[in-house]
């Protein structure tokens, strides 16, 4: 049984993620960039910004990055593309903010 647009748009319709990545397979290659985009330079960053001198900084920071990019290049659902990555780059922007207060 087929379903119409209009079905998959109301069903799309229940969480933030599903109306962000409505069509996230056939955007698949897009997403994945940019999303390496973030997760790369934004480990870089935290870790140029103090993580380097703190072994527990440098494990919070490397696990999640080498997870999504790991999940990226097994070629996973997007949906756990997505939320590692997102994950990861939450990682990225709290190590900064630490660094950059203490």
């Amino acid at each position: 049984m087929a379903h119409s647009h209009a079905e998959d748009e109301k069903l799309s319709n229940f969480n933030l993620m599903n109306k962000l990545f409505y069509d996230h397979n056939t955007n698949r290659y897009g997403i994945i960039s940019m999303l390496l985009l973030f997760v790369g330079c934004g480990g870089g960053i935290a870790v140029g910004m103090g993580a380097l001198d703190h072994v527990i900084q440098l494990v919070l920071l490397v696990l999640p990055t080498m997870t999504a990019l790991a999940m990226i290049l097994a070629v996973a659902p997007m949906r756990v593309i997505i939320y590692s990555s997102i994950f990861a780059v939450i990682i990225d922007i709290l190590v900064i903010i630490y660094n950059v207060i203490s």
